[in-house]
């Protein structure tokens, strides 16, 4: 069963603690999700062209997104590889998964 909702992760802010210490913070926000969507076998090959390994196509409301650039969905954290705009009011995010301790070469 696939989730109804991903959870937005917004660009790291530098924040210091109350002895100075600087401090990551990432703000997350939980947004519904309009529709899941299989990625386009032409849109896969093309992005891996570029390095990218688009698996995931999620449709959202143009309103929630603020161009954060990963997102969690289903327990897995996502890169946003790119935006594209369907309609006035909604948004699709394309994404490939985030694989923690691998290096870009």
């Amino acid at each position: 069963m696939r989730s109804v909702e991903c959870t937005l992760i917004s660009t790291p802010t530098i924040k210091q603690d109350s002895i100075g210490n600087e401090i990551e913070e990432k703000n997350k926000r939980l947004i519904p999700i309009t529709k899941v969507e299989d990625v386009y076998s032409k849109e896969y090959y093309e992005a891996s062209q570029q390095g990218f390994k688009p698996s995931l196509r999620l449709r959202i409301s143009a309103l929630n997104y603020k161009d954060e650039e990963e997102l969690i969905y289903m327990g897995r954290v996502y890169s946003i590889i790119r935006t594209q705009e369907v309609t006035a009011d909604e948004i699709v995010l394309i994404c490939e998964r985030k694989i923690k301790n691998v290096k870009n070469s």
